[in-house]
């Protein structure tokens, strides 16, 4: 029961982090590994998105991206 309980807590977290009526959002500040690029973008595409770097900015830092969700690309 208890499992059952912790499993809903983290689904309803993972709701929370999404993006409010589909609106595209920045990452938060970190090393863009391979690994968290990864991640980043695969939650990106589930959210309906794709991850894009900003312009002029430092492609080694992960606040430098965003997750573009709807309009042009």
């Amino acid at each position: 029961m208890k499992a059952m309980a912790g499993l809903a807590v983290l689904m309803l977290a993972a709701c929370a982090s999404a993006p409010v009526g589909g609106g595209s959002y920045d990452l938060a500040a970190g090393v863009a590994s391979y690994d968290a690029l990864k991640a980043a973008t695969d939650k990106c595409r589930a959210d309906g998105g794709h991850l894009t770097l900003k312009s002029n900015y430092d492609q080694h830092d992960l606040s430098s991206y965003q997750c573009k969700i709807g309009g042009a690309r």
